[in-house]
């Protein structure tokens, strides 16, 4: 009965012990994470106002390009701020770290149809400038399947 004891009282002792590092894990990368989030809804709000800029024959060709350029070197910064074990309590699948190759291509592929962008916009360019919105609407979208929870 005392072996039982001593057991069960083991376990508990484990059990805190993981608890408590788990804490001061999910505590070591909560700013990276919160600043991850953050550029993350910076692309969006970024995208939104890039978006109503985009007018077809009154498009604010500075203001677009100056955005596109933003949401580029932001997305260039994130790719530095998926450090290993910087998943827990995030939105964040374990695929982003699984599958790094995969999703660190979809945000290079994000951040080219950006680029796009910011050309199209010197250019003046109507349908390039559509056609790279399209593609990093679908960039977007494939990324937030494959790499983030609902919550």
């Amino acid at each position: 009965m005392k072996r039982i004891a001593t057991r069960s009282k083991a376990i508990g002792l484990v059990s805190a012990l993981l608890m408590v590092s788990g804490a001061a894990i999910a505590q070591d990368f909560s700013e990276v994470i919160d600043n991850r989030q953050q550029n993350f809804l910076s692309i969006a709000d970024t995208f939104k106002s890039l978006k109503k800029a985009e007018d077809g024959s009154d498009s604010d060709w500075e203001t677009i390009r100056n955005l596109a350029i933003k949401n580029a070197d932001t997305i260039g910064a994130l790719k530095g701020m998926f450090p290993e074990g910087s998943s827990f309590d995030s939105r964040s699948k374990p695929a982003v770290w699984t599958k790094w190759d995969k999703f660190e291509s979809g945000l290079d592929g994000l951040q080219t149809s950006f680029v796009s962008m910011a050309d199209a916009a010197v250019a003046q360019d109507d349908d390039a400038l559509e056609a790279a919105i399209k593609s990093a609407d679908r960039s977007c979208k494939a990324c937030h399947r494959g790499f983030r929870t609902k919550r």
